[in-house]
């Protein structure tokens, strides 16, 4: 029987180098479709790609667009490579118009970062997920074999490569306090449903986050326990103070001073400074409570 070869990383990554210079500089999205060369060991590319916006994103991603969308999202370049049968690797670029928000939808899904791809990524499986600028990729080869795993990677390395320069990440997270901080559960959002699914607060937006809201949420452990800090930074003190008391009408409405012990014994509590509304849920005690909201950096210190 005639022995299976696998090609060599080191021949991968020739291939790759020898198309250096149009992986080069991609910044604009339509820039990155000519970046792919035609085939890599084996695989080719399949041609034409495809292109999404707002108004045909839910053809490509039915049950999925709404996350992106609510992160304001402006276009995606959708590249396939063929390989053996029915096996594919599937690139999705994402252009989420800033850094705030490829961060966003980054840190929505990420389970563990693991830095092996531009500026925040994670793989897993056969799934390269991670961003850069104003851009979120992803990579997927199912079902994971250790050539393709070392073809997402080197696929994601140049893509990363390509894009000119690194995006700030959201002023609101210099606000949260380091210590105990599990840093894997930061997520960071602008409408209230993605808030939900990392902890349920209401079906309704109570806190009254939209597009002008900077939002993140946090976990902190501590004592074999973990606590919520939800940080959210709005246009004007005026908002940060009606989110904070509708938050008390509707979720803490025996609290005494912005503050309320609940019935497993742990307490949640609520500030406002100026334009940021904090809010810790589920403190193991009163004392770590108040010493968690005098950790938070002023909301002067945000610009």
């Amino acid at each position: 029987m005639k022995k299976k070869r696998t090609v060599p990383f080191f021949v991968i990554f020739f291939i790759f180098s020898a198309t250096a210079a149009e992986l080069t500089m991609a910044y604009a999205i339509e820039d990155f479709d000519s970046v792919f060369p035609a085939e890599v060991n084996g695989w080719k590319k399949v041609e034409p790609t495809a292109t999404y916006d707002k108004t045909n994103l839910f053809d490509y991603i039915d049950g999925g667009a709404e996350l992106y969308i609510s992160y304001n999202f402006k276009k995606l370049l959708a590249v396939r490579y063929k390989g053996k049968g029915d096996e594919e690797i599937v690139i999705d670029i994402f252009d989420m118009g800033d850094s705030f928000n490829a961060f966003g939808v980054f840190s929505h899904g990420r389970e563990r970062e693991d830095g092996l791809v531009g500026q925040g990524s994670e793989y897993g499986g056969g799934l390269l997920t991670f961003w850069k600028d104003r851009y979120y990729i992803s990579v997927m080869a199912y079902p994971e074999t250790k050539e393709k795993k070392e073809l997402v990677l080197e696929f994601g390395r140049k893509m990363a490569a390509a894009i000119p320069r690194e995006g700030a990440l959201p002023p609101v997270l210099e606000l949260l306090p380091k210590e105990n901080l599990v840093r894997d559960s930061i997520r960071y959002f602008h409408h209230y449903i993605w808030l939900n699914s990392h902890f349920f607060v209401s079906n309704d937006n109570i806190l009254q986050i939209d597009d002008e809201t900077q939002a993140v949420l946090a976990k902190y452990r501590m004592e074999g326990m973990l606590l919520h800090l939800l940080l959210a930074l709005y246009p004007e003190p005026e908002r940060a103070k009606s989110a904070g008391e509708s938050f008390l009408r509707h979720y803490l409405p025996d609290a005494k001073n912005g503050m309320a012990q609940l019935p497993d014994g742990r307490w949640t509590g609520r500030r406002t400074d100026g334009r940021m509304l904090s809010i810790i849920f589920n403190a193991p005690d009163k004392d770590i409570l108040t010493s968690y909201f005098e950790m938070i950096k002023p909301a002067a210190n945000w610009k």
